[in-house]
């Protein structure tokens, strides 16, 4: 475990850091603003690809999902939960490439965090935009 993550584990002793989905899609902290913005990099495996050997779109997507849901736990100070995740996707990716997914909050109340995302191949291109919204849940005693 990186150091970036031992800090967030320390920030939510109870949660399983990095998560399993996290490790499974390869997963690599690469930045963190302050409950502003988040990086992350993934691999594109053969085994997530489609018989055309392309990045099949749910792995995308889980992607996108893997950077958000860390960034949303640390704007929110507590769980929150994805109430609709959006991707639109612009170009292929190919196998054996790690891509980096940028995510920001765009604004949080009470209640929600509404985010957006973007994500690049190793030359820079974006591949794919996403937006999601979460629920902030409410802890028992907080």
């Amino acid at each position: 475990m990186n150091k970036e993550w031992e800090k967030f584990a320390k920030i939510a002793p109870n949660l399983m850091v990095p998560p399993p989905a996290f490790k499974e899609l390869s997963g690599e902290f690469v930045s963190y603003v302050r409950k502003k913005e988040m990086t992350c990099r993934f691999s594109v495996e053969p085994r997530f690809s489609n018989p055309m050997g392309v990045l099949q779109g749910g792995f995308l997507a889980a992607a996108f999902d893997n950077t958000f849901g860390p960034l949303c736990y640390l704007a929110a100070g507590k769980p929150t939960t994805t109430l609709e995740l959006s991707v639109s996707y612009i170009r292929m990716i190919k196998e054996n490439q790690r891509i980096t997914v940028n995510a920001r909050v765009v604004a949080r109340g009470n209640q929600h965090i509404y985010l957006e995302g973007e994500a690049f191949d190793e030359e820079g291109k974006l591949l794919a935009k996403s937006t999601t919204q979460v629920l902030i849940l409410r802890m028992p005693g907080a």
